[in-house]
């Protein structure tokens, strides 16, 4: 189970009793994995900044435990060096903030509906609780408002709990958050304090029913199919799909959902993301299956930023993909194309919507139609059919939409940036040029196609993709001749940082190659 946090709006919260409660919390694969990254990008030269021998000795833990190490002890390790980095502190408090998981049943709701929730601890302490605890829940509404403060919840055990919450019949539509604020009892200052999101949707249950009776009507309207329409309809089913999902579990966009500490790292910057605005998509639904129940194509009218989804060949499975649409596009016009990969727990939306808007930004300025994939989830390696899903998306909007196939290129980060390397030169017939951030694959796949203008950047402070390896990738590229190559070095600056930083400069280099 992927750790999820408190997002409600709270009426009751107890202790049950021992015979009835919920399953303990388990610390999850992916839990681990994307702890194991911030833990190399921000704790190691925190701790080597500072100088301390504490922090210097859970760096040699993380290291004598290994990547095959046991879950828990890999997991208390690492999060206390991120708690001593970001609540300035390890004590019986940080540990109750480091343990505790809490699941939410849903992620969209109605006015009026109940919630329930369940809390308890990813795994058992050693020693008996000290002190007396308390949880703190205020919901927040979509203008950033503090609408609601719970009556605090104390505690002074590490045993499952269970409770309920009541969205208020007056709720407006919206994206909704509750913070969650761990304090000792007797505290005016939280230890920690995070947040999870919800929707609220009026009618919700309405709308996804006439929406599926109307899905089937325009499955069954006879006509002139198109790729076009093909994906139209695959992106309605996609979306079916997700409001289903929605309504029986908590669903987590990148960098979201984590367990509470990591999570409230993750909330002071900026790569936490929904995975889709569950209320407007919603009404984008709609449309889709308004225009195929009359036999129209959808995405013939449709500008911008665009949710599709198709089926892939490989396992059946629907898989989502964001797409710009040039505001002025014209279908008798060749527009240039660039294909983005996100790095290690990203996904889809990730180039949409963090490095500051910069993707977008660049392509709406420049024409380009641009899209993101999803890469078989957050750590495909773009390998498999996480490599697959990148050419698949590639070939859809190539017969969907009407690209320059002279001026397509392909860009990632980190691991993306390690995938844009392999893909790029593997398939060098198909891209124009391509540009990788902090992430590199082999000597052995330049080789490839060497002639291939190949743009790098890379943080010197980047402490996940150590400036050393960047520097030695572009001396192997020299020495392989390859005359259509530049390299970025900005000093001082990390590994998600870069991005926004060149992001200018990639585009510029796009600009200036046609195949």
């Amino acid at each position: 189970m992927r750790v999820r946090f408190v997002a409600m709006l709270f009426v009751a919260l107890y202790v049950i009793p021992l015979g009835v409660a919920p399953a303990a919390a388990q610390v999850a694969d992916g839990d681990l994995t994307m702890l194991g990254l911030v833990f190399r990008n921000r704790f190691v030269p925190f701790s080597e900044t500072q100088g301390n021998p504490e922090l210097a000795s859970i760096v040699l833990r993380v290291s004598e435990l290994g990547p095959e190490g046991d879950p828990v002890e890999r997991y208390k390790a690492m999060i206390e060096g991120l708690a001593r980095m970001s609540l300035g502190l390890w004590d019986e408090g940080a540990e109750v903030a480091s343990i505790l998981d809490v699941d939410l049943s849903a992620k969209t709701y109605e006015p009026g509906d109940r919630v329930p929730v369940r809390i308890a601890p990813l795994y058992q302490r050693d020693e008996p609780l000290a002190a007396l605890y308390s949880i703190q829940l205020d919901l927040i509404d979509p203008g950033g408002a503090a609408i609601y403060e719970s009556e605090p919840m104390q505690f002074d055990s590490l045993a499952p709990m269970s409770g309920q919450v009541v969205v208020p019949g007056d709720a407006a539509p919206g994206r909704y958050v509750v913070r969650y604020a761990l304090s000792r009892a007797d505290a005016a200052e939280p230890i920690v304090s995070t947040g999870r999101s919800i929707y609220v949707i009026e009618a919700l249950e309405e709308r996804l029913a006439a929406l599926q009776f109307e899905n089937r009507r325009a499955a069954n309207r006879r006509g002139a199919r198109s790729q076009s329409r093909a994906l139209a309809s695959t992106t309605v089913l996609w979306y079916l799909e997700q409001y289903e999902r929605a309504r029986s579990e908590w669903i987590g966009g990148a960098y979201m959902g984590y367990p509470v500490v990591l999570n409230s790292i993750f909330e002071q910057g900026a790569l936490m993301v929904e995975a889709m605005d569950f209320g407007g998509r919603l009404e984008q639904a709609e449309e889709f299956v308004s225009a195929l129940s009359r036999g129209r194509d959808p995405l013939r009218s449709m500008r911008g930023d665009l949710r599709l989804a198709y089926r892939s060949g490989a396992d059946r499975e629907l898989v989502p993909f964001r797409i710009l649409v040039p505001e002025g596009y014209n279908p008798r016009e060749r527009y240039p194309l660039v294909v983005a990969l996100h790095g290690a727990g990203g996904d889809e939306n990730t180039f949409m919507d963090s490095f500051d808007g910069t993707f977008k930004a660049n392509a709406s300025e420049r024409g380009y139609i641009a899209a993101s994939v999803n890469g078989r989830g957050p750590y495909g390696g773009y390998r498999g059919d996480s490599a697959r899903d990148v050419l698949d998306v590639l070939g859809l909007i190539q017969r969907v939409y009407s690209v320059d196939e002279n001026r397509t290129c392909l860009m990632g980060h980190s691991m993306g940036g390690a995938g844009t390397v392999r893909l790029g030169f593997e398939n060098a017939e198909r891209f124009a040029a391509v540009a990788t951030i902090a992430g590199y694959g082999s000597v052995e796949d330049l080789a490839k196609a060497p002639e291939m203008p190949l743009f790098m950047a890379q943080g010197g402070e980047d402490a996940l993709v150590p400036v050393e390896s960047a520097r030695a990738f572009y001396e192997a590229a020299q020495e392989l001749g390859m005359a259509n190559l530049e390299y970025v070095e900005n000093p001082g600056t990390g590994h998600v940082g870069i991005v926004a930083e060149v992001m200018a400069q990639a585009f510029d280099w796009f600009d200036s190659h046609s195949r």
